[in-house]
């Protein structure tokens, strides 16, 4: 039987330490969300932050902007909590509407408040082994792939995803640890192939049930970053009844990636707090 990969539990023993320690330090880290629009994986995704972050201690400010807001109006909320002093840690909660341009909106973030690590130039000092910051989403994956007590190396992956430059620090903590990795978009042509022929296996396309028992070889590790609202359902891009009996692990939506990437969050506002306000870490 194939064996889940459980994020929730992995996440709740992350976040009751980082509890601890702020708790043991009088730390006072603070998180700023920004949220544009009514997507509802997106708003699923702002209160596990929200719950999250009030049950670790760090201060959680919420700032909601309506569907058809303008780039003009984003961008000068960011420059809002870029200037403010109490704030330690800034988050845009992704995917943007369409018309706004996601790529100005993540360069306008303070590079020093950039939570999630997306700015191109925090890409691109994790890229060249500049910094120990190591973006939240990639290193949960990560934790998530060693929990599964697989030998990694040697091993191939494929990585799915709609924006190939947010899924290069993943890439790059993939190859690190010596598995020979490949990242494409869903559209691409040969992706059933690419797919059949990996060992890891890694969807964030956004598109529920993309992936298909047909897809996937035996044994597979899976990792489903996928949150897509079906009705009144959470699923992942992975088909997972379907996946389920073939996988030699796998995560399941919810409770896989999400909480993960939630603890990862958490960890790296407490380290850009800790940094602006000039707080060694202790051992």
């Amino acid at each position: 039987m194939p064996k889940i990969i459980d994020g929730k539990a992995l996440a709740l023993e992350i976040q009751n330490k980082l509890a601890k320690e702020i708790t043991n330090q009088k730390l006072t880290p603070s998180l700023a969300v920004l949220l544009v629009g009514n997507d509802p994986a997106s708003k699923i995704y702002i209160e596990l932050k929200k719950t999250a972050c009030h049950q670790v201690g760090i201060e959680f400010h919420e700032y909601c902007l309506a569907e058809e807001t303008g780039n003009e109006k984003v961008l000068e909320v960011i420059s809002f909590l870029n200037n403010d002093d109490d704030i330690d840690a800034i988050l845009v909660q992704l995917p943007l509407p369409e018309h706004l341009d996601t790529n100005q909106i993540i360069q306008a973030i303070d590079p020093a408040k950039d939570v999630d690590g997306f700015h191109p130039e925090n890409i691109q000092k994790f890229l060249n082994n500049q910094t120990d910051f190591v973006p939240g989403l990639p290193l949960g994956i990560i934790k998530l792939l060693e929990s599964t007590g697989e030998k990694l190396e040697n091993l191939t992956a494929i990585i799915i995803a709609k924006n190939e430059i947010l899924y290069q620090p993943l890439a790059k903590l993939l190859q690190d640890k010596k598995i020979k990795t490949q990242v494409f978009k869903p559209e691409d042509k040969n992706i059933k192939n690419k797919c059949q022929k990996s060992d890891i296996l890694i969807s964030a396309c956004g598109q529920p049930f993309f992936i298909t028992t047909d897809m996937v070889k035996d044994k597979v590790i899976v990792i489903d970053v996928g949150t897509n609202k079906v009705g009144d359902y959470v699923v992942g891009d992975v088909d997972y009844s379907g996946v389920f009996e073939k996988a030699g692990h796998i995560t399941p939506v919810p409770g896989g990636v999400g909480p993960m990437t939630v603890a990862m969050l958490l960890c790296n506002t407490v380290k850009l707090s800790r940094v602006k306000n000039k707080i060694k870490s202790t051992p």
